[in-house]
């Protein structure tokens, strides 16, 4: 995956992604999947930071989470 991002605005997309997803959940109108998506693009940024690596992981963890959380038991 390649990302359209760079070290110079990394930080805005992370602070967007965990915008969205705080206040909208994983079950926002395009859906865990779309959210994934967008959080391993940014992933795939060259040079990120260790605290922007965690702001990643910590999406990518709360996506896993609503996962669990919306299947059925």
């Amino acid at each position: 995956m390649t990302s359209p991002y760079t070290t110079h605005n990394v930080d805005a997309a992370i602070v967007h992604l965990e915008r969205v997803l705080s206040a909208e959940g994983a079950n926002s109108l395009f859906g865990q999947t779309y959210w994934r998506t967008r959080v391993q693009q940014v992933s795939a940024t060259r040079g990120l930071q260790r605290d922007q690596r965690v702001r990643l992981d910590r999406l990518m963890s709360r996506l896993a989470d609503a996962s669990r959380a919306g299947r059925p038991r």
